[in-house]
């Protein structure tokens, strides 16, 4: 999700905003409604007139980029004629007239100007110089963008009349403001007095005297027939004097009608055209042309970085005539009209449209014992504590396991062992069995020749000792009589680190409690810096981010290693810029903090001395801004924080983002380890097919290896404790070893609520010599995943199926659950997603401007059932593509994508977040049927050549089990707000348009993977934040600080304005924004699951967003501390397996001055995501909001059949809004006699209603439960969300006669019971 910039600067006409203005009390603007010759539109189409009103017979030429164009795309047009077709609610593309034609054509041309290929109907763009009309109906952020271009020359006077059609939003913008006009040529300029409405009844271009166009008055005859620089005119007269000519080109006569080329179009330079290194608006300025040009049409477009001055943006929705040769005099509406909308924009009522998306990929630090299975030669591995030398042990309660082929483990010593304590005092273990024995007290012990003692709170190191294997009788210290393989030994880097400036003196170094880390984390531990999180404490540490820092530690000693033994430092992640030191020298660069590195350091360690490892990170926005700087060729745009984050291959949330601070951290963000092995599984790849019929697995286990000692891998597969397969391979020439399987009659994985979970165990075991040297294992779960998208009647499906099973994937997106991910355990990551599962959310899209997700959010994922979309890490901009750059994505591509593939959860992968929706608001160049990537690179949109290319490719040789998508959203190379293929974000309910939430169900798309609302979190969250007491008020500069969303005061206030009573109070104002976004989440999840049951029309919807970075007001349904608010809870009920609704037609109040319907019809329906058919009984009240009593028969059906995972519609009817009074729709349903849903539909506004003396009880049994009643419909009833007290349901409406029972947990017989209210509560 993102907030996206105006596509426009001050300058441009931001119509959108222009229906807040006060309308006139003496006189209305005139109505543009259709004239009756004009096609109308309807849902999906838009009329496109075009008028002549030149001289001459001229050619009408259309060239469609995206969406569907009219039919005709070229025809004769006679004076005075007029032709009116439709183009698609989507439609992107260029208007143009043909001069000077003969058809059939003479040769390749058969016009003057704009001809394309000698055609009548044009597939291609016109031969230049052309005046060119162009339309983006829908920008995707809900706006229409249109201008008069004279970037390809001049050819024709042009004039836009811009049709409201019926839009309220629309007809509430004055036509003085739309409707533009350019006329360039001589003969057909008016006086400077021109005045089209003298008479008070004329009108021109759809304006009349009430509002009249703002006309150009400077420019004169004289000038028109000059204006053209005379190299770009397309027939310049000739020249007296033999081509020498010594005066003045002005000075010869020029033709009445000449067109113009422009100095792009002409001569195609760099400079002129604004491309290479001039592609900014630094860069590229205008030239003597577009002077020229913008002196006589002031509101054209004449050059590629013009839009600041030319672009008309209004809501989206409109129609438009094209008039050629309008007459009249050149507009200057923008210029004209910028006082005005400056002082809109300056008093507060411009809305800034954002997108969201939304980002960001995580990789927190993996704690806990390494991979590998003896921890030194005698086979003896203590969990929980680095690696120890020589010496004695400390035991701390951890396990000593011994893993180890026919070694015996003798007890010498006065110590005991616990649970369970062995047998005898000599433990034969058999081959790959492991004891796991508990010690305290002091003990010695021998293993197979290797003597130890064991002493408590005695410092951590064991012996240095010989290899040893198949010994029987040795005594403790003697030789080995033959040597083997080492297994792996791995030391974890998490202790003993310290940090300081780079740039401070050598006293200045402080401790690090713990890596993984980052720079805050330890200046906070260290009291250097308050909590970023807390007040206006995030200025206070911006410095942070600005400066360099340095880790350190001294590395473990290793001892003497065996010849072939390989000692590697692994970095699974270093945020970001990092140069890496060994006993100083350098040993690694890294400028991508999501490519893990391991670094060769066998030649590096000092023997029997201490090795220093020191890293330092240099300020990421500070190189980033370098890599800009060298890159001026670029086009570095987007939405969210510096744009110079483009260029950087770190957390895109670091810099800052519409839902997040500013913290750009650094450090060692992910584990980092010393091993030492002679040879390691590398990687472990489960290639499988589930066969058609879901009656087996077949596939192909491939082992990679590092390292020359591994001779044979052991693979293996079981489930729940038995065996699956077995297998065996030799490692071969590559370093890899194969194996293929089969599993009948497999258990499959299901997401939640379709099925199981089962994982099987995969695993493969390296040895040589009998000797075990290293064990990876994967859990898996088999599953055949599916993106159904298939052509159908509006557009193409866009769907998951599981195992043959179709899945709504209602959900969340999800970004870092913490600025500083290194901090967040996996218990907490345990708790987000458990709450998915009970919150019958299916589905988690990892957003692309975070991070990747450490491995344990995917294991969850896995155990959970969560099925989870995964973005690669780029997020709202137009990221570069030169070579280093793209070598380092792809890096990060395949390291990413070989660590998370086994994982069942994850199935889809998708290219970037809203990067195509840059493309689009930006102009870049996006020809979807180019398909040569070369050629990609050469364009102002090279990050295509990424999404298209790069990352297909890596799924494809990495991953080919999980469909790949470009971005999100994207569709087929369509415009990204395209409703009929691919997903969408679909942000017109809080940005955009900022439609009626009434509607959402109307605005989505096939899969609407964004969507929200903001609202405040929970008072204790806020009071956490706000360090002065004075400032805990709804509109006060700390809370407004804890809120990064643009234009969130005016955005939060329009839907409660509309929609409720207006309260001032902070906890009644928290109330009401969380009433805001349960509604709108309630009625889009609530039509778009009705939709999935209407021929799979909407396949999902992803809310925007599950989850916070830090404490904010947010879209986030829970806060950053874990409180769910109301949202939650509206969308648990909607998306329950078995859920009824109810809904009355809507009825836009604020349109028609609150006259109310005199009917409304109303609908009933139950969606279930059940894979069978179940029995019901439904019901449905009409119920008096004022007095409670049911004011007609209620309506019951008993034994009803609800269809399995679709809709089944029930029941409809009509209300009579003029003889009944205000009444809900209380519907229920049963199965088994259990009441399993619940649904009630309200007038529409809240606001209009009296809420006052509902009636509400809350009686607190003496068990789990709460019992809840009214007397009269209540609307909203929350509950607190206490610390340790969980309720199964909260923001429910109650109604008379339906007791509500909930569960509690956590709340003690002695606790306060839990504090409530509902809406309009005094």
């Amino acid at each position: 999700m993102t907030s996206s910039p105006s596509r426009s600067a001050t300058y441009a006409l931001y119509l959108l905003m222009l229906a807040y203005l006060p309308s006139s009390t003496a006189v209305h603007h005139m109505k543009r409604t259709l004239p009756e010759h004009v096609v109308r539109a309807t849902g999906s189409t838009k009329p496109l007139v075009v008028t002549n009103k030149c001289a001459e017979t001229i050619y009408p030429a259309f060239i469609t980029q995206t969406g569907e164009g009219p039919p005709k795309t070229g025809f004769e047009l006679k004076t005075g004629d007029q032709l009116n077709q439709t183009v698609s609610a989507n439609w992107q593309g260029r208007v143009w007239g043909r001069t000077n034609c003969t058809f059939p054509a003479n040769g390749p041309t058969a016009c003057g100007t704009g001809d394309c290929n000698g055609q009548v109907e044009c597939k291609v763009s016109g031969l230049n110089p052309v005046t060119l009309a162009e339309f983006t109906l829908d920008g995707g952020d809900g706006q229409t963008y249109y201008d008069i271009s004279l970037v390809d020359g001049y050819n024709l006077p042009m004039g836009i009349i811009m049709y409201s059609l019926g839009n309220s939003t629309l007809e509430n913008i004055t036509p003085n403001l739309t409707n533009p006009s350019c006329e360039g040529t001589a003969g057909q300029l008016a006086n400077s007095d021109f005045n089209p409405y003298s008479s008070g009844s004329q009108t021109f271009l759809g304006t009349n005297s009430t509002y009249p166009l703002a006309f150009d008055s400077k420019v004169s005859e004289s000038q028109a027939e000059r204006w053209c620089p005379w190299n770009l005119l397309v027939s310049p007269p000739s020249k007296p004097g033999d081509g020498v000519y010594p005066y003045p080109d002005d000075n010869i006569q020029r033709a009445a009608f000449s067109p113009c080329y422009s100095a792009c179009s002409k001569w195609n330079k760099p400079s002129d055209c604004c491309v290479g290194k001039y592609d900014s608006p630094g860069a590229c300025s205008a030239g003597e042309y577009s002077h020229a040009a913008k002196g006589v049409c002031p509101d054209a477009y004449s050059y590629a970085f013009d839009d600041q001055t030319s672009t008309f943006i209004i809501p989206i929705g409109a129609g438009f005539e094209v008039v050629f040769c309008p007459g009249g005099r050149s507009t200057n509406i923008l210029a004209s009209n910028s006082d005005e909308l400056n002082t809109l924009q300056s008093s507060g009522h411009i809305p800034h449209n954002s997108h969201r998306v939304l980002a960001s990929a995580r990789a927190a630090a993996a704690a806990g014992v390494s991979e590998g299975s003896a921890a030194h030669p005698c086979g003896v591995q203590r969990h929980g504590a680095s690696m120890p030398r020589a010496g004695l042990a400390h035991l701390d309660g951890s396990a000593l396991r011994i893993t180890r082929r026919n070694v015996a483990l003798v007890h010498f010593g006065a110590g005991r062992v616990d649970a369970p304590a062995p047998p005898t005092d000599a433990i034969p273990l058999s081959t790959r069995t492991q004891l796991h024995q508990e010690l305290d007290a002091t003990s010695q012990w021998i293993i197979r020749g290797c003597p130890f003692t064991w002493r408590a709170n005695a410092a951590i190191r064991p012996p240095a000792l010989p290899r040893a294997v198949g010994l029987t009788d040795e005594q403790p210290g003697s030789s080995p009589p033959q040597m083997a393989p080492q297994p792996v030994t791995v030391h974890q880097l998490t202790a003993g680190w310290s940090f300081k400036q780079t740039d401070a003196s050598d006293d200045a170094w402080l401790p690090v409690a713990s890596v993984p880390t980052n720079v805050h984390l330890d200046l906070i531990a260290n009291e250097k810096i308050p909590d970023p999180f807390l007040g206006f404490n995030e200025l206070d540490v911006e410095w942070v981010g600005e400066k360099p820092w340095t880790y350190k530690t001294t590395l473990p000693d290793v001892g003497s290693k065996p010849d072939g033994a390989a000692a590697v430092l692994a970095f699974d992640g270093l945020d970001t810029y990092a140069t890496v030191r060994l006993n100083g020298e350098k040993i690694l660069e890294s400028d991508n903090m999501f490519i893990p590195h391991r670094v060769d350091v066998t030649k590096s360690l000092k023997s029997g001395a201490e090795n220093t490892l020191e890293i330092d990170f240099k300020p990421a926005l500070v190189e980033a801004k370098k890599v800009k700087d060298a890159h001026p060729e670029h086009k570095w745009v987007g939405f969210n924080a510096d744009m110079a984050r483009l260029a950087v291959r770190k957390a895109q949330y670091h810099f800052g983002w519409d839902w997040g601070p500013v913290l750009i951290t650094c450090g060692p963000w992910k584990a980092i380890r010393l091993e030492v092995y002679e040879a390691k599984v590398a990687d472990l790849r489960i290639d499988y097919k589930v066969e058609d019929g879901l009656k087996a697995v077949t596939g192909t286990i491939t082992a990679s290896i590092e390292g020359h000692a591994g001779k044979t891998v052991g693979f293996s597969g079981q489930l729940a404790g038995k065996a699956v397969f077995k297998a065996s391979a030799e490692v071969d020439n590559n370093g890899q070893a194969k194996t293929e399987f089969r599993v009948d009659a497999p258990e499959l994985w299901f997401p939640h609520g379709y099925g199981a979970q089962p994982l099987y165990e995969i695993t493969a075991a390296l040895s040589a010599d009998r000797v075990d040297l290293h064990t990876l294992q994967h859990r898996v779960g088999f599953r055949k995943a599916e993106l159904i998208q298939q052509p159908d009647e509006i557009g193409k499906t866009f769907y998951f199926r599981i195992n043959d099973v179709d899945v709504f994937c209602g959900g969340s997106d999800w970004i870092p659950a913490d600025s500083f991910t290194p901090r967040i355990t996996a218990e907490k990551y345990r708790k987000w997603l458990n709450m998915m599962v009970d919150g019958y959310q299916v589905m988690i899209r990892v957003w692309g401007g975070g991070i990747w997700e450490i491995d344990e959010f995917y294991d969850i994922c896995d155990e959970l059932g969560v099925l989870v979309w995964q973005d690669f890490m780029f997020g709202c901009g137009n990221y570069p593509a030169f070579p280093e750059i793209r070598e380092s994505i792809r890096q990060e591509a395949v390291a990413n994508l070989r660590r998370i593939r086994h994982h069942a959860s994850i199935v889809i992968y998708a290219g970037n977040n809203e990067d195509y929706q840059v493309q689009e608001q930006f102009g870049l160049t996006y020809d979807y049927g180019d398909k040569d990537p070369e050629r990609w690179l050469k364009t102002d949109f090279p990050a295509r050549y990424i999404y298209e290319k790069i990352l297909p490719e890596a799924v494809t040789a990495e991953s080919p089990h999980v469909p790949y998508h470009p971005g999100s959203p994207w569709g087929d190379g369509l415009i990204s707000s395209n409703t009929t293929v691919g997903d969408m974000h679909q942000w017109n309910v809080w940005h955009g348009t900022q439609e009626k939430y009434q509607i959402f169900d109307t605005l989505g798309g096939r899969f609407n993977s964004e969507f929200g609302m903001e609202a405040f979190p929970h008072i204790d969250t806020i009071k956490y934040y706000v360090t002065d007491e004075t400032q805990l008020y709804p509109q006060s500069h700390m809370i407004d600080f804890h809120n990064k969303a643009d234009g969130h005061e005016r955005r939060i206030a329009t839907y409660l304005v509309e929609n409720f009573r207006t309260v001032t109070d902070l906890e009644g104002f928290i109330h009401l924004t969380q009433l805001s976004q349960a509604e709108a989440l309630m009625f889009g999840y609530r039509g778009w699951r009705r939709q999935w049951g209407q021929k799979r029309f909407c396949g999902g919807a992803l809310v925007w967003q599950l989850n916070d970075c830090w404490p904010v007001t947010s879209w986030a349904i829970v806060d950053y501390f874990l409180r769910k608010k109301p949202a939650y809870y509206a969308m648990r009920r909607v998306l329950a397996p078995i859920a009824v609704a109810v809904k009355r037609a809507h009825h836009d109040w604020s349109v028609v001055h609150a006259r109310p319907a005199k009917t409304s019809a109303w609908e009933l329906w139950v969606s279930s995501s059940k894979t069978s058919e179940v029995k019901a009984t439904v019901e449905l009240r009409f119920i008096s909001v004022a007095t409670g009593s049911e004011i007609k028969e209620a309506v019951v059906k008993k034994d009803v059949t609800i269809v399995a995972n679709g809709t089944t519609d029930l029941l409809s009817g009509t209300i009579d809004n003029v003889r009944e009074e205000p009444h809900v729709l209380a519907a229920r349903i049963w199965v088994d006699g259990e009441v399993v849903s619940r649904d009630v539909d309200w007038p529409q506004p809240l606001k209009y209603l009296d809420f006052a003396d509902r009636g509400v009880e809350v009686v607190q049994d003496s068990g789990s439960n709460m019992r809840v009643r009214a007397a009269r419909p209540t609307k909203g009833l929350v509950f607190e969300e206490r610390e340790g007290v969980l309720v199964n349901d909260s923001a429910i409406d109650v109604v008379p006669g339906d007791e509500q029972v909930l569960t509690v947990r956590g709340l003690g017989a002695q606790d306060a019971p839990l504090r409530w209210r509902y809406l309009g509560q005094q």
